[in-house]
């Protein structure tokens, strides 16, 4: 058995034992980021969660990447069957460790590969058919986020447990993402408010895309993209009804029970 096969069977066993998280033992630990992708590549194909319906990025902060030693973003895969539309309710003793990220998911319009080229922020818009406003579920199993190695948390699939989208933008293409707000309801809090543009979702984007077509992966037509939260992960628990809402554009609902 291969070292990747080992890492990714370490992995799913971790998951199906429910075991809290924990960086990979040093035998097993990937040597850097290309490693760590191919991994994951095979806990996708391990885990038995069926096939990507799109990708995440994580740790898009400069302070969340000090505090993990490296110095870019890692992506992860989403499963189709974890893609559920607003509202949502969600059972939280599904998930060891749920939080819950405040993000912009987009929806590409036709397949992609790598005879295209290099995305930005600017011509990556022409690959978008839909934007919503989202949650991303994360499962974190108790991680001490004091001690997270990089590379085995991509390689765990950067913790995606799934995504909720709202309704799609009308004519988000004609929305000005740098005034852009939104805001967060969770049950009878005060509201919390952020700006879209804090994650750079459209720099996001193509970041995402261009390290998925330098992988000599297709990104299919309909994939969806999650492009980081504008307001920190947070932890729901069993009765919170939580909205988050791109004001007056998109908003998302879930329930947990």
């Amino acid at each position: 058995m291969s070292k990747i096969e080992k890492i990714a069977n370490f992995i799913v066993n971790e998951h199906r034992e429910n075991n809290i998280y924990k960086n990979l033992p040093d035998a097993l630990k990937p040597q850097n980021i290309e490693e760590a992708y191919l991994a994951q590549n095979a806990f996708h194909k391990t885990i038995g969660r069926g096939e990507l319906g799109g990708y995440k990025i994580a740790l898009a902060s400069k302070i969340q990447q000090e505090l993990c030693g490296i110095n870019h973003p890692v992506a992860g895969g989403i499963f189709k069957n974890e893609i559920y539309k607003s509202p949502c309710e969600i059972e939280i003793n599904n998930f060891h460790g749920l939080g819950l990220e405040f993000e912009l998911a987009m929806e590409i319009s036709k397949d992609l590969s790598k005879d295209i080229g290099n995305f930005d922020k600017e011509n990556v818009k022409e690959y978008i058919s839909n934007v919503y406003a989202a949650f991303e579920m994360i499962i974190d199993r108790g991680a001490d986020y004091n001690n997270i190695d990089a590379y085995t948390m991509a390689a765990d699939n950067a913790w995606c447990g799934g995504i909720v989208l709202g309704n799609p933008i009308q004519d988000w293409n004609k929305i000005n993402y740098e005034e852009q707000k939104s805001v967060l309801y969770w049950n009878n809090e005060n509201p919390q408010h952020a700006k879209v543009k804090d994650s750079n979702p459209f720099e996001s984007l193509a970041w995402v895309l261009n390290l998925k077509l330098s992988q000599n992966l297709v990104v299919p037509k309909g994939s969806k993209i999650i492009t980081g939260s504008v307001i920190k992960t947070r932890a729901p628990k069993k009765g919170d009804k939580i909205i988050y809402e791109v004001t007056n554009l998109s908003s998302v609902e879930i329930k947990i029970y």
